[in-house]
């Protein structure tokens, strides 16, 4: 493609129109550029690839030559054009990440000493020196100490992949507006002086002069820059030799002679969460909540606080996990003749570090004789049984604190949450009446229970699809209590329609309340909780 020559600095030697196998039919053309217009002229992805939606694609009724003629207009009208009046030249600025991983993965070798950053916390308000890990084989690092508890449960996490930790020094360095290519450290002495304008005295002697003492190694010295769009970082040169596997053998490899730069991630509940936007995460790792119940319902809401940035669950279960079982909890077949409790501890933790979550291999009676509800701000009782809420009723009387009660109803015709604040009880005074079944949506025939398979003549059947909905509404209304947006006890109950009834048991009836569902698919229903 011949372009018209540009003034010095902006010049583009050629471009050309590349397409994938199988055009028109399948895939779209795309424009490329020489290789040094990579980080020189913005919009320009590895391999000269330019980022522009211009190809229709397929299927739009154009045949190939309408196509790139109309992706030959677009690179002109939105790329080529505005390139050559300077409207593009801040368009750096706007996508800064995108150009840094260009950067890293351009200079990427086998022996690099690390390949990512990992951060668990905010960018400090002022340039400090911190500790940190070099996790092998993963190559990564997180920037944390190693003692930090958030730490070692990422470690844990990553398994093999963390099967030795080296200990690091990080120069940790916020910065008020990211990186573009004309303004990031290029080599050692750029970055140096970077590094030592921001650090005070004596961090630059901790940083530039720290030894492990039981090997006095220098130390692989990370500086990372940060802010809340983002990081950057460089290993510098002078660590000690990095191990490296080459198939079945390892090889010791000194580091780089030059810098070396790292992709940054943020791995702190705040981002991994909820993207910065939900602010109720901050609040969320501090709390303290105990849930009794693992099974087809306990099971995957715990997963959903974990994932919503709850700091720390304690599951209380007495179950083992059964053949029966598989096809509607969140554990499955290598989980068989385990307990419910210590597996579901074991995998959520170590799939959401954020989150501490320890385990109690016994009953909620059993539990509660060497515990009390003091510490925890939040009790869920997924188990319904009939036993474990007057257990938990008596416990909240002499430590309240909020209590959720969620259950499904046979073939998940309803589900059901209870959301009662500290003053609330399940119940009040002296009535020992409990009003589980009353609060149900349907009259349920006593043969229900007997004639539907499962692995105990009290369970029913249904599917993990059907459960879902179950887990949906009881996690996301036990999250409204946990974050303290109730100032008095509520209920909600979601009630299959009339389709869906019919074809579970013939003739069920609706209590009066649940009526209004009959000819939806669904209906939630608010009540009061009397």
């Amino acid at each position: 493609m011949k372009l018209e020559q540009l003034q010095h600095g902006r010049e583009i030697s050629f471009a050309e129109v590349i397409l994938p196998k199988g055009f028109p039919e399948q895939g779209i053309a795309r424009i490329q550029l020489p290789s040094d217009a990579e980080l020189r002229i913005p919009h320009v992805e590895r391999g000269g690839l330019l980022c522009l939606d211009g190809d229709p694609g397929p299927g739009r009724g154009l045949d190939a030559t309408e196509r790139i003629e109309a992706l030959v207009k677009a690179f002109f009208d939105k790329f080529f054009d505005p390139w050559r009046d300077g409207q593009l030249d801040y368009d750096f600025g706007k996508e800064p990440q995108n150009y840094w991983t260009v950067n890293v993965l351009r200079k990427r070798t086998n022996s690099d000493t690390a390949i990512r950053v990992l951060t668990v916390d905010d960018a400090p308000p002022k340039p400090q020196v911190r500790g940190g890990l070099l996790l092998q084989p993963s190559k990564f690092i997180i920037a944390g100490d190693a003692d930090n508890p958030f730490v070692q449960r990422i470690v844990e996490s990553l398994g093999h992949r963390s099967t030795q930790c080296i200990r690091v020094i990080i120069a940790d360095i916020p910065i008020s507006k990211s990186f573009v290519p004309s303004t990031w450290p290029k080599d050692v002495d750029s970055l140096l002086r970077v590094v030592r304008a921001r650090l005070k005295l004596s961090d630059q002697r901790r940083f530039f002069e720290q030894k492990i003492r039981s090997r006095r190694t220098r130390e692989h010295r990370i500086v990372l820059f940060r802010n809340q769009e983002g990081g950057f970082a460089y290993v510098l040169p002078g660590g000690p030799p990095v191990v490296h596997q080459e198939g079945i053998r390892k090889r010791a490899r000194q580091p780089h002679t030059g810098i070396q730069p790292l992709l940054v991630d943020r791995v702190d509940p705040a981002w991994t969460v909820g993207r910065d936007q939900i602010p109720q995460v901050t609040t969320r790792q501090e709390k303290n909540i105990v849930v009794f119940g693992a099974g087809a319902l306990g099971s995957p809401v715990v997963e959903q606080l974990a994932k919503a940035g709850i700091g720390r669950i304690t599951v209380v279960d007495s179950d083992a996990m059964e053949s029966a079982n598989v096809g509607r909890h969140l554990l499955g077949v290598p989980h068989i003749n385990y307990g419910k409790a210590s597996s579901i501890a074991k995998e959520v933790g170590l799939r959401f570090p954020s989150c501490a979550i320890t385990h109690h291999a016994g009953t909620a009676e059993n539990w509660l004789r060497s515990n009390t509800l003091a510490n925890y701000d939040t009790t869920l009782d997924l188990t319904g049984e009939p036993e474990v809420r007057w257990q938990l009723n008596e416990a909240r009387k002499q430590h309240p604190c909020q209590l959720v009660v969620g259950w499904m109803e046979p073939f998940v015709a309803g589900a059901h949450v209870c959301m009662l604040t500290p003053q609330t009880l399940w119940f009040p005074g002296a009535s020992i009446h409990d009003r589980l079944n009353e609060l149900e949506a349907i009259n349920w025939p006593a043969e229900v229970i007997k004639k539907v398979p499962g692995c105990s003549s009290r369970f029913q059947a249904y599917t993990a699809a059907n459960a879902a909905y179950a887990v949906a509404l009881i996690s996301e209304n036990a999250l409204r209590l946990i974050d303290e947006e109730l100032e008095t006890s509520q209920m909600l109950s979601w009630v299959r329609g009339r389709q869906f009834l019919d074809k579970q048991w013939s003739n069920l009836t609706y209590r009066e309340w649940a009526e209004q569902a009959s000819p939806h698919v669904g209906v939630t229903i608010e009540r009061s909780f009397v």
